[in-house]
């Protein structure tokens, strides 16, 4: 039996008492009853036992009602939930015990984040510029402190996209840029504080084919401001 939820009002089942007659008795449906109380069969119901024969609180979120041959299975697929937490989410422990004509609650659904296999050669910034977010978000969100750390075969999580500045126009390598030989100990940070330019900015104009840390004696293009 359900869990009498406070502001409920409840029923002790008398000897000789029915279903059908304790749901006319509060002018509830029978399949409600059965529904809010988790019988799976109404002609077993005991003396002594208490039961809720009021409805719950109107959720705030969507609700749905179960039709004949409905499944929480079904209605997660369709609501785009995991059936686990469907399940929890309306207090039942057992699939079993949902009855056509219940109402349940349909918690919102989280979105599903896309995954991708890094192949050889990827690294986190060109893996960031395919889906839109940046390298750091990307490393973050997998719990990554090292970009070396990032092995082909791994599969990883591509987070949500996040507003950010577009940085500004710039021309295409070969279009009108500074070439620079890098020298030990350059950073894509030290370089682009050399040129006045953002990291970003430097990352972008170089595209994939920026190494995850820079060689001595690596050309990088520089953008013209």
């Amino acid at each position: 039996m359900a869990q009498a939820e406070p502001d409920r009002k409840t029923h002790t089942v008398q000897p000789g008492e029915t279903l059908s007659g304790i749901a006319g008795k509060y002018g509830v449906k029978v399949s409600d009853l059965a529904a809010w109380n988790q019988i799976a069969d109404p002609a077993k119901i005991r003396a002594g036992a208490e039961l809720v024969v009021s409805p719950p609180a109107k959720p705030a979120g969507k609700t749905y009602t179960v039709a004949p041959g409905d499944t929480f299975s079904g209605i997660a697929k369709k609501f785009g939930v995991d059936v686990g937490e469907l399940m929890a989410y309306n207090g039942y422990e057992d699939p079993t015990k949902l009855l056509a004509g219940s109402e349940i609650k349909i918690p919102t659904a989280k979105p599903k984040l896309k995954k991708y296999k890094v192949v050889a050669g990827d690294t986190f910034f060109s893996i960031g510029k395919k889906f839109g977010v940046t390298a750091d978000a990307l490393m973050a969100h997998n719990g990554y402190e090292d970009a070396t750390k990032l092995l082909a075969g791994t599969t990883i999580e591509i987070p949500a996209k996040t507003d950010k500045p577009k940085p500004k126009p710039k021309p295409q390598p070969g279009s009108g840029e500074t070439v620079y030989t890098t020298v030990a100990g350059d950073t894509y940070a030290s370089v682009a504080k050399r040129f006045r330019i953002t990291e970003e900015e430097l990352r972008i104009f170089n595209g994939s084919r920026l190494p995850d840390k820079l060689p001595p004696g690596y050309k990088l293009y520089i953008p013209l401001n």
